[in-house]
């Protein structure tokens, strides 16, 4: 469903009582009836102290069990990034390899016009970013005003678990945060294409070549968050990097359709553009 902030772009005890005392007596009780030869009285029982008191309860019921929240269960997703990966991932080789094989598919966009926002439930919305953790300008402002709780789980991790001066979230790297916003059930996808934003983001090919990296390690993570239960349906994009990162989309777009898909991965991007009236 679609934000409803658009406008404005988580010892028991043994029983007490008369039973301890009536079992001797009883056992002898049942062994003199059946005696034909005994002249003896029976034995009467004994009295006990509690006689007349509600006897002790042999042992209390065990507390029900309460039922899960299913809802709850099912709406408890993590946030993933690059050390969310196997150590090794980073090394894996790229498409120069895996292009060789003809009957490999790649990945496919398809274009669409009009609010990428308006997505359905478990829409998965990507953006390209810089890794100083700033939703500024552009559209990423637009994503800050509609998911600001997101913003604060981005900005925490570019700022807080990372160093933006000395220990920068590393270019070519992914996070994918779950949805948290209030009214919405959307997925945001961050790809690591530049490491600074303004007069000094990176050059257009290395955010060419960062966006590769980034496209890639982005679709494992949206595979491990499907393992982990409820994952991503769908995946909307803007076309990314040619607002204030200022690369021509079709530097981009070639280098999206040459991924080669892996295992798991979903194949299908859907590319939205405002529409012109």
């Amino acid at each position: 469903m679609p934000p409803k902030n658009k406008e404005n772009i988580t010892a028991y005890f043994q029983p007490t009582g008369e039973t301890k005392g009536k079992s001797k007596a009883v056992t002898a009780s049942t062994k003199m009836s059946h005696s034909e030869t005994s002249t003896k009285e029976p034995v009467p029982e004994p009295q006990t102290k509690g006689k007349g008191k509600r006897p002790t309860s042999a042992s209390p019921p065990a507390p029900a069990a309460k039922r899960p929240n299913t809802d709850t269960a099912q709406k408890t997703r993590n946030h993933l990034a690059y050390n969310d990966l196997p150590s090794d991932w980073l090394q894996a080789p790229h498409t120069t390899e895996e292009t060789q094989n003809s009957s490999a598919k790649s990945l496919e966009l398809t274009y669409h016009k009009g609010d990428i926002f308006a997505a359905p439930e478990g829409c998965l919305l990507i953006h390209a970013c810089n890794t100083q953790g700033h939703w500024g300008a552009g559209i990423a402002k637009a994503f800050k005003t509609l998911y600001p709780k997101a913003y604060v789980t981005h900005h925490n991790f570019c700022a807080k678990q990372h160093n933006p001066k000395t220990r920068p979230v590393p270019t070519g790297t992914a996070q994918l945060l779950a949805p948290v916003d209030s009214g919405t059930e959307h997925w945001i996808g961050c790809v690591f294409t530049s490491a600074k934003y303004g007069k000094a983001k990176d050059k257009p090919d290395a955010i060419v070549k960062n966006t590769a990296a980034s496209m890639r390690m982005l679709l494992e993570l949206v595979n491990m968050a499907g393992e982990e239960g409820d994952g991503v349906k769908q995946i909307r994009m803007c076309k990314i990097n040619s607002g204030k990162f200022g690369v021509p989309w079709e530097k981009t777009e070639e280098v999206l359709k040459g991924i080669v898909l892996q295992e798991g991965w979903m194949g299908r991007i859907e590319v939205w553009e405002p529409s012109e009236d």
